[in-house]
């Protein structure tokens, strides 16, 4: 069971790669990622700005890169990432039923990161040092990870609200 964690764990450095490819589904190829968000939730949307979701990809290829990297240490960073990507997926999936039409990050979405982030806590599931209580928190916390984002959108609101009111 301990050998296997190596080659088993191995999947955080997919899920590192499939981060990555959807960021080029996003925003490279097709592209039009932020215009389809703002269709699907606009009052989630209306204060994103370029700058902000460059910077949440690169925090969330970061996330995944520092999860590989951690997952004999600590599987929990990894599982975590995983469950955010897992959730990300779910929600471009929303998405594109709402809308009715194709939200870029569906494709990479629904074939990488659920698959994957399913094989990551599997995997970890395998493991001898295998805590239902850390597989739990990793959950919880990829989802809350993926709500930063929305955070900064309401900060950069409420700044933009203030200095409309000097």
């Amino acid at each position: 069971m301990v050998e296997d964690w190596e080659k088993e764990s191995r999947v955080f450095w997919y899920l590192t790669a499939a981060s990555c490819a959807h960021v080029v589904e996003e925003y490279l190829w097709p592209g039009g990622f932020l215009e389809s968000a703002r269709e699907a939730a606009p009052g989630a949307f209306e204060n994103a700005s370029l700058p902000i979701i460059v910077g949440v990809n690169a925090s969330m290829i970061a996330g995944c890169v520092f999860g590989a990297l951690m997952r004999k240490r600590g599987p929990v960073y990894g599982l975590s990432m995983a469950g955010l990507l897992f959730f990300n997926a779910l929600l471009h999936l929303g998405a594109t039923i709402k809308t009715r039409k194709y939200v870029p990050g569906l494709v990479t979405g629904m074939t990488l990161y659920l698959p994957l982030a399913v094989k990551a806590f599997s995997s970890y599931r395998k493991c001898d040092k295998y805590r239902p209580s850390t597989a739990f928190r990793a959950v919880v916390q990829g989802v809350a990870l993926h709500s930063v984002p929305f955070a900064a959108f309401a900060v950069r609101r409420s700044l933009q609200r203030g200095g409309e009111k000097q």
